[in-house]
């Protein structure tokens, strides 16, 4: 029932998803431009005066940011990124939900039935080996 209302995909280039990907890419650049007027303006707003009592200058204000920053990226990297990243992986094994992992497992059970098979084969070397020894 749902295949005939999604539409099919269509084989293209390269070109747009790696324009989407540079873009993507780009976007966090300007973000940082983003973050250092948006600081300016917070900093010498008219209406908050508060932020210029704690901080004397632009640039201590501008360092508190940036280790707020530091320490949110270092609470990401340590904390969350492990945590999704597991969550991710656990989520695409479940229910045969990843032809990858299924494929995984069928090479995994392949080479078990060929490690069994060396192992017969060593034996029966070893047995014959033996019986001409003698």
């Amino acid at each position: 029932m749902f295949e005939k209302l999604i539409p099919k995909q269509r084989k293209m280039s390269t070109r747009v998803g790696g324009l989407l990907t540079l873009v993507g890419e780009a976007m966090f650049l300007f973000s940082i431009l983003n973050f250092l007027m948006i600081s300016r303006l917070q900093y010498y707003s008219e209406g908050d005066s508060y932020i210029r009592t704690v901080f004397p200058n632009y640039f201590l204000f501008f360092v508190g940011l940036s280790i707020i920053g530091f320490v949110s990226m270092w609470f990401v990297y340590v904390y969350v990124l492990p945590s999704k990243q597991r969550f991710s992986q656990e989520q695409a094994v479940k229910d045969n939900r990843s032809p990858m992992y299924d494929r995984i497992l069928e090479v995994q059970d392949e080479l078990a039935e060929m490690r069994k098979m060396v192992k017969e084969l060593s034996e029966k070397v070893e047995k014959l080996s033996e019986k001409e020894s003698r």
